[in-house]
């Protein structure tokens, strides 16, 4: 069923709504903004029914006529593994061009480019500048970024503080990455005082968003208590199978363990085996000499 929703152009009078009739208008003129909006109305399902690859047609017309939000749509779906018509140096190009209109998302990409040197010389500085612009108008990716290069000290000075404190204004606006990285800070006391009930609390945060690496942390936690807690191996374990099944090697290989030892499950070796195997062919050595072991 398609989303009502309605079209607002900016225009030198001022914004102005349009109908999705007036829209294909545009789209049928040519019109860059027209071919923006009617991509998003067909990949969204907004006033007409959903229609992918119609929808990406559209923004890439769009995109080819220069519309900078177009371009920073296909680039955000691609990072997303949504769209495949283009690869991470298309991605990355079209991310600096978007960015010079000060798009916060293209920002964000564009200094993703720039840290990982893809389609540019690698530039850490540059990243930072990006990811600064991009955070101060509120994406709190590229602030989750810009505290990673504070946390390394790369193209910027090292200041664990400042880190702690980026990650956690990303967390509390709800950022995933931004809740394990202040998680990590409190479990290893990172530009903060150590605590791990504080670590837990973040984790637990991300934990509920789906992400694994936070529910790996909560395992090795619990595997070894903290405060007042005594360790809860049973607990660790249905963590760690969580974040294994999610695809996470090192909590593949806690899994073949745990079923190996009998830790927080009864022993099974052919659960072992399997678990370990999965580990192995994930780059775990440890998992390869256990299986030697069994």
């Amino acid at each position: 069923m398609a989303e009502e929703r309605g079209f607002v152009f900016n225009t030198p009078e001022g914004d102005v709504e349009l109908s999705l009739e007036q829209v294909k208008e545009l789209a049928d003129k040519g019109d860059a903004d027209g071919l923006y909006a009617l991509g998003m109305a067909y990949l969204f399902g907004w006033d007409i029914e959903a229609d992918e690859k119609l929808g990406y047609e559209y923004l890439e017309a769009a995109s080819d006529k220069g519309q900078t939000e177009a371009m920073t749509l296909l680039v955000r779906m691609f990072m997303q593994n949504e769209y495949q018509g283009m690869d991470a140096i298309k991605a990355a190009e079209m991310s600096i061009k978007a960015a010079k209109d000060g798009i916060p998302d293209a920002q964000m990409y564009a200094g993703l480019a720039y840290m990982d040197g893809v389609s540019v010389e690698q530039d850490y500085k540059e990243a930072a500048r990006y990811f600064r612009l991009a955070a101060n108008q509120g994406n709190s990716e590229a602030r989750t970024n810009l505290a990673y290069l504070f946390q390394e000290g790369l193209g910027v000075e090292k200041d664990l503080e400042k880190a702690f404190k980026m990650y956690r204004t990303a967390a509390k606006s709800g950022n995933m990455n931004g809740m394990f990285h202040v998680g990590i800070c409190y479990e290893f006391g990172l530009g903060t005082e150590t605590d791990l009930t504080k670590a837990m609390e973040w984790y637990r945060k991300g934990d509920e968003q789906g992400d694994p690496f936070a529910a790996e942390r909560i395992a090795y936690i619990l595997s070894e208590g903290y405060g007042d807690q005594k360790p809860d191996e049973e607990q660790a374990f249905e963590y760690f199978l969580k974040a294994a099944n999610s695809g996470i090697a090192g909590s593949m290989f806690m899994v073949g363990y745990c079923y190996a030892s009998g830790h927080g499950v009864e022993p099974d070796v052919e659960e072992a085996k399997k678990w370990l195997k999965m580990a192995a062919d994930g780059g775990i050595e440890d998992a390869k000499e256990l299986l030697g072991e069994l």
